[in-house]
């Protein structure tokens, strides 16, 4: 049974260029075991912070693997979205709120689930199973370690699957132009707890699980202390620009300072107290927290840079002109989603699929039908590298004016 077709591929591959070049300014994956095989049974597990665009980060950045994904259901009430989503690999899993009757789905979702895997495909979920806002990791279900067991057991443990935990890192689960990181960690096999499943199968349900969260916990930025979750992110934030591994920085501050809670709670009181005071200062100037923790530049450095942005200003001008519509309607079009964590995925998709394809040619033809084949040659080349110029140069520009307010 073959997991992975051509034109999926291709789909994917046009999507990854607008999500990891064009929404983000950086995206990086880390220590992806590149070893497995792609045909190998994989059940992939991260934490679920920013809705459809975590699944979409972990389709786009698995190698040559087209992950299965379970979804939840309510995404599928419509005939033709249902159409749609299954197309891309995404299945429905029914909740409570759903109703009793819909959760009698969930044993056929979960048989396909079983087949996917014991065929050598690729699963990938959310063990949280549901989505929330704050860099905080809440309880697992115990679905996912019943798929996986079923798995092997209905094979008589000959599947070899391996559960690969991720953690996601947003530096803004909402905004353009901000960073992605897929810290992965170490695959392990579901067999190790065969001797455990089969002596007492709630109790390893619940050992695997734990692990689950565990490994994931590990791989991500957990904050504990929900009442002061923003100013711990903020302080985290300070340590993204540091020389070196970004993600490794934020995670050692966040260690830092739950070390500092629990062993000197005093002092971890009065630290937040003095950040919680920064950071509304600083706030108040429109001055960001990385912007703030990162090596400031010499005035004759940072006069170079302003001069350089104002030399490249009629680009941006350039850019922005014709590129403004198509960037501009999907964020005039998901303003008012009742959900706003959906606004990101919602904007890739306009992005990609309708806006700047359709608003692009439409352009083109407009300079064509007024002037001629070869200016509206030019003028076409010229829209994505000066669209992704502007886009670019107004996260420069705010950060040098930050960076003058600094000094």
């Amino acid at each position: 049974m073959s997991h992975r077709t051509f034109s999926y591929s291709l789909l994917r591959a046009y999507v990854r260029f607008w999500h990891n070049t064009i929404f983000y300014r950086q995206v990086e994956i880390k220590n992806f075991p590149s070893h497995l095989s792609p045909d190998a049974p994989l059940l992939i597990i991260s934490n679920h912070q920013n809705t459809l665009m975590d699944a979409l980060a972990i389709v786009l950045n698995v190698g040559k693997r087209q992950p299965y994904f379970l979804t939840r259901a309510d995404l599928f009430k419509k005939d033709t979205v249902r159409k749609l989503l299954m197309s891309l690999k995404m299945l429905p899993v029914y909740r409570l709120r759903d109703g009793v009757d819909e959760m009698q789905q969930n044993d056929e979702i979960f048989q396909t689930c079983v087949t996917i895997l014991s065929t050598g495909g690729t699963l990938a979920a959310f063990p949280e199973g549901n989505h929330g806002v704050q860099y905080h990791l809440r309880p697992f279900k115990k679905g996912l370690a019943r798929i996986a067991f079923r798995a092997e057991t209905e094979h008589d443990w000959k599947v070899n699957l391996q559960i690969l935990p991720c953690g996601l890192y947003y530096s803004h689960c909402q905004k353009m132009g901000e960073r992605l990181v897929l810290n992965f960690g170490e695959p392990f096999k579901v067999s190790d707890y065969r001797a455990d499943y089969e002596q007492n199968q709630p109790r390893t349900l619940t050992q695997i699980t734990r692990r689950m969260s565990d490994e994931i916990k590990a791989l991500m930025l957990h904050i504990d202390d929900l009442p002061h979750h923003d100013t711990i992110k903020w302080l985290t934030d300070k340590e993204s620009r540091k020389a070196g591994d970004m993600l490794t920085h934020i995670l050692q501050k966040s260690e830092e300072l739950s070390s500092l809670k629990t062993n000197e709670p005093e002092v971890y009181a009065q630290k937040i107290e003095e950040a919680s005071a920064e950071r509304k200062r600083l706030s108040s100037q429109g001055i960001e927290a990385e912007i703030a923790g990162q090596p400031q530049p010499s005035f004759i450095a940072l006069l170079l840079k302003t001069l350089g942005m104002i030399g490249t200003l009629p680009i941006w001008l350039y850019g922005t002109i014709n590129s403004g519509i198509a960037y501009g309607i999907p964020f005039l079009m998901t303003k008012k989603l009742k959900d706003p964590q959906f606004s990101s995925a919602f904007r890739i998709v306009l992005f990609a699929l309708v806006t700047f394809p359709l608003i692009w040619l439409l352009q083109t033809g407009i300079v064509w039908a007024v002037t001629d084949f070869k200016t509206a040659a030019v003028y076409a080349l010229l829209l994505a590298p000066t669209g992704y110029f502007a886009h670019r140069w107004a996260r420069w520009w705010s950060e040098t004016m930050q960076q003058w307010k600094l000094r």
